[in-house]
This record gives structure tokens, C-alpha cells and sequence, in this order.
């Protein structure tokens, strides 16, 4: 490693971090009159949480929180009716909070006019990720070079209200609109009942809690068909059909078939129970995933989770051929920093037979150590373990710390580990510098790198 990079890497390590301590404004319980506005405008998609899209809706919040929620939402606008009423009276609870962020509370009746008509009634937001990376080794991956600036990510989220229970929704990414479907609620009059049609989204592993550094290992990607969901006191059913799946090699035929279905009880509080099954037909190959996750919580942020995996694949399959019934299974311990009071904590373990197609690319940091394409085989039987811990500092600053390794029978193992700190600039701005260690690969037990990243998030 060169110096400069060198020089980066002690930055990294000797930043100067403020001292935990409580937050410089009082939480808002979960009973608060706020609190329920907060949730309910989350729930419409017309305010924003935190910058990886999740409202955390099982415990208190700072005031200083909503306040950043709500500037976003003042910067957005597209409001009427009663979610414009409720943008009122959090303006004025949080009015302090607000000013301390800079948003300027006076005057803000005489702009409600412009406001309230948005863009054409359309809500618009959006994000930005651009990152600097600097490897050890400049490799050739995914086709490019990784050393030097990146354009990471660019996307545009459109959302309109178009009659009672129904809306539309869109987004733009990669130079085209990916995503586009409408949503009824309370369909055919049936209260709990939402229909989806179009382009959309789904993760089902990502909605039962799975989602820590985007370790699901199926769906979280976009289907297209038509989607309905039921809910109903403690248990919720789904299902849905599509004939298009992604972008990728494997799912670009508008004529494959993708169908899924789910039923998840949430018996009480402390225990919920979830069984989901995955059909496609891709290329006239026939592929079946099965899975059933769990979860306890001891108590008020600390829960421990499961799931068992079971894929019945084609023999003469596109995507994996002679593989026998392949299984997987995982086990997650999940601490909120509000148990431990200086960090939370995620401690995984899974096991992964050879053979077993896995969708996203789970646990590793730069897609480098576990394979970077979605649809792949698992080469040889795989043990994992991975730890991860987030430490929220204060309202600007936080730290996390990763390490992951891979056991896997015919490589050896493949290791990787990486720290970062966060600083939450405003509402909108985020910069995080890390740094990853990479020890071995799934192909290749001789592989060593390692890897700076400056990212900077924008969200609007």
C-alpha cells in the first residue's frame, strides 16, 4: 500500500469521535400524538425515515428525529388534506428542533399554497451515492476499474395520490424508470386488503428483519405481475405472479413465470412465525425455494432470530446443474444499542450446502469476497459467521465494525473485516469513510486486498 494510502487508513482509524452520551433532546414515546402522525405518514410513503428507507417503529424516538423527518418533509412537499394537517401541527411541535436544524419555521403558513400543489400533486424525492475507492490492488471486477471516483447510485422516487385508497408509484434508476406500479388499499372493500400492479419490489426475508447489510438471500429485487396481501389481526397472507424478474442474465424473458406465497402469524409481542415458498420457471427450467424464519424477543430490543431453507432444483436447470435438493439454514442474535447503551449488535451464524442458489450476494462488503452476481450457486459446503456493531454516538456521529468469515470445505476459508465512521451532516447529507480487509475468496484462497471508501448519501 502506498502512502497516501496509508495516510487515509490512519485518518480512518484515529478520528476523533465524540464521547456517548444521551441525546441533547428528549425521546417521544411511542404513545405520543407525534409518534402516530409520524408513523401513519411513513406508512403512505409520504415521509421518509432513516437513509436506508426503514421507519423504526417498535421503540421511542428522539425529538431531534422527527424534527429531521419532518424538514424533509417540508423540503418535499405534495401535501393536502389531513396529511397536510399533520405537517402543520409537527411543525409546530418541533419547532425548536427544526430551527436548531436551520429550517426556518416563520413564514411557513404563507408557503403552504405552493406546498400543497407540489409538482402536480406529485411527490418527488430522491438519493445519491458517490463514493472514492482506493484498493491496495487496482483489479479489473464487475468490467471497470475500482480505483478513483464512482457515481454509485442515482435514483428518482416519484409517488401521486390518484383517488381514495389508490396510488402510484415510480422510480428512475440506471437511465430508466425500473420500477412503476399502482397500490390499492382496503381493494374490493375489504379492509386490510392491497393489491399491487406493475414493476414493484419485494423482499420478504428483508420485511421479517433479515435486511442488515443486505443479507437476504432471495427476492429484494423487482417483480413483474401483480401482488396481494391480507392482513388481518395477528396473521398476514400474500402472494403474487410475474413474468418478469430484474435485470440480470437469467431473468430477462418476459415469458418466465415467478410466483410466490407467504403466511406469517404474529402470535404476540414476543414471537412471530413466517412460511414462504418461491416458484419460477426460467427458460423452461423449473426452480422451488422453500424457507420458514422465526423470532423472539426476550425484550424491548433484543431478539433472536431463525430460518431454515429448502430449494428443489431441475437437474438440467440454467442455473445449476446435477445438484441435489440443496439446504441452508441461518441464526441471528439481534441487540439494540438501547439494551447495550454504547452499541448494537448482530451475531450470525449460517450454513450453506453446496449446490444452493442464493439470489443477492449477502454479508460481504464489496462483493468481492462472496461472488458479486446475483442467481449463483454456492461452490462447496459454506459455514458463515458474521458480527456486526453500530455505535450512534449523537445525532451526527456514528461508528460500525464488521467482520464476516467464510469457511467453505474445498477453498478454505475467506475472511474480510471492516470499520467506518458516519457523520450525519444534515438531514440530507451523509458522509461515511471506511475501511475493508479481504483475506481469500470463494475462488481463490490466495486472494489479499484491502480497500478505502469515502462514500458521501444525498437524500432529498
Amino acid at each position: 500500500m502506498d502512502m497516501k494510502k496509508m495516510l487515509l487508513v490512519c485518518a480512518l482509524m484515529t478520528v476523533s469521535v465524540p464521547a456517548f452520551g444521551a441525546n441533547p433532546f428528549s425521546d417521544v414515546p411511542v404513545k405520543h400524538w407525534a409518534y402516530d402522525a409520524v408513523e401513519q405518514l411513513s406508512a403512505k410513503g409520504i415521509l421518509e425515515g432513516y437513509p436506508n428507507g426503514t421507519f423504526k417503529g417498535n421503540r421511542a424516538m428522539t425529538r431531534y428525529e422527527i424534527a429531521t423527518m419532518v424538514a424533509r418533509m417540508m423540503a418535499t412537499g405534495g401535501l393536502s388534506g389531513e396529511d397536510l394537517e399533520k405537517l402543520k401541527a409537527l411543525v409546530v411541535e418541533f419547532q425548536p428542533e427544526l430551527e436548531a436544524l436551520g429550517v426556518k419555521v416563520d413564514g411557513f403558513d404563507s408557503r403552504l399554497s405552493a406546498l400543497e400543489k407540489g409538482v402536480g400533486g406529485w411527490k418527488i424525492s430522491g438519493q445519491m451515492r458517490f463514493d472514492y475507492n482506493a484498493w491496495d490492488k487496482d483489479e479489473d471486477t464487475k468490467g471497470k476499474k475500482t480505483d478513483g471516483f464512482e457515481f454509485n447510485r442515482a435514483r428518482l422516487f416519484l409517488h401521486k395520490d390518484l383517488t381514495d385508497g389508490i396510488t402510484f408509484d415510480a422510480r428512475w434508476h440506471k437511465d430508466t424508470f425500473d420500477r412503476w406500479w399502482l397500490t390499492a388499499r382496503d381493494f374490493m372493500g375489504m379492509e386490510g386488503l392491497t393489491l399491487k400492479g406493475g414493476q414493484f419490489e419485494l423482499n420478504w426475508e428483508d420485511d421479517n428483519g433479515w435486511g442488515a447489510d443486505n443479507s437476504t438471500f432471495f427476492m429484494d429485487d423487482h417483480y413483474r405481475g401483480f401482488d396481494l396481501k391480507y392482513s388481518r389481526g395477528m396473521f398476514t397472507v400474500e402472494g403474487f405472479a410475474a413474468s418478469h424478474k430484474g435485470d440480470n442474465v437469467y431473468t430477462a424473458n418476459d415469458s418466465n413465470e415467478y410466483y410466490g406465497a407467504r403466511l406469517k402469524f404474529d402470535f404476540s409481542e414476543k414471537f412471530w412465525l413466517s412460511v414462504n415458498g418461491l416458484w419460477q420457471n426460467v427458460d423452461d427450467s423449473n426452480y422451488k425455494a422453500y424457507w420458514a424464519d422465526l423470532g423472539f424477543k426476550f425484550m424491548e430490543g433484543l431478539e433472536l432470530r431463525g430460518a431454515y431453507y429448502m430449494e428443489d432444483i431441475a437437474a438440467d436447470s440454467v442455473l445449476v446443474a446435477g445438484v441435489d435438493d440443496p439446504k441452508a439454514w441461518r441464526a441471528a442474535l439481534v441487540v439494540d444499542q438501547d439494551v447495550l447503551k454504547f452499541t448494537s449488535l448482530w451475531v450470525e451464524y449460517a450454513k450453506i450446502d453446496q449446490g444452493f442458489i442464493l439470489e443477492n450476494s449477502p454479508w460481504s462488503f464489496s462483493d468481492i469476497v462472496w461472488p458479486d452476481h446475483t442467481s449463483f450457486k454456492s461452490a462447496q459446503d459454506t459455514d458463515v459467521l458474521f458480527v456486526k456493531a453500530k455505535q450512534k454516538w449523537n445525532d451526527k456521529w456514528s461508528t460500525v465494525e464488521r467482520y464476516v468469515k467464510y469457511d467453505m470445505d474445498t477453498v478454505g476459508d475467506a475472511k474480510e473485516w471492516s470499520v467506518a465512521i458516519g457523520y450525519q451532516y444534515t438531514p440530507n447529507l451523509y458522509f461515511e469513510l471506511a475501511y475493508a480487509d479481504m483475506d481469500g475468496r470463494w475462488n481463490d484462497p490466495n486472494y489479499d486486498n484491502n480497500q478505502i471508501r469515502f462514500r458521501t448519501y444525498l437524500t432529498f
